[in-house]
């Protein structure tokens, strides 16, 4: 079963994208970027959904740390944000996000997307 973790500092976006998704794979969450990081040195993730905006580091700092660990470098990202300009999605894409999707989450697109990220990498 594929291992997501979903990254957001409010609870209430964490438990509704894991009632999303719990029924079809496993999923972690953590309410920082540090949290993230930490779980990514010490788990096998198969993809992260990370909030752009986080008090402490914000989701672009948590992607660059990321991509420069040669650990979870591969590890494809899919951004969560109510930010809708596009310098932020820009911004998120030249970072190596996979994908990016606006909130609120629709349940069947997030699904839709996760899976054609799995789709590109195969």
């Amino acid at each position: 079963m594929k291992h997501i973790l979903i990254v957001d500092d409010v609870s209430t976006n964490l438990k509704c994208v894991g009632l999303i998704l719990e029924n079809r794979y496993k999923v972690t969450t953590v309410k920082s970027g540090r949290e993230a990081l930490e779980c990514l040195n010490d788990s096998m993730i198969d993809l992260v959904l990370l909030d752009i905006r986080m008090n402490e580091m914000d989701g672009y700092e948590v992607m660059m740390r990321m991509k420069s660990n040669p650990k979870t470098a591969d590890i494809p990202v899919i951004l969560l944000t109510a930010d809708t300009d596009q310098e932020s999605e820009r911004r998120g894409f030249a970072l190596g996000a996979a994908d990016y999707i606006g909130k609120p989450v629709e349940p069947q697109i997030l699904l839709d997307r996760i899976e054609a990220v799995w789709d590109v990498e195969e």
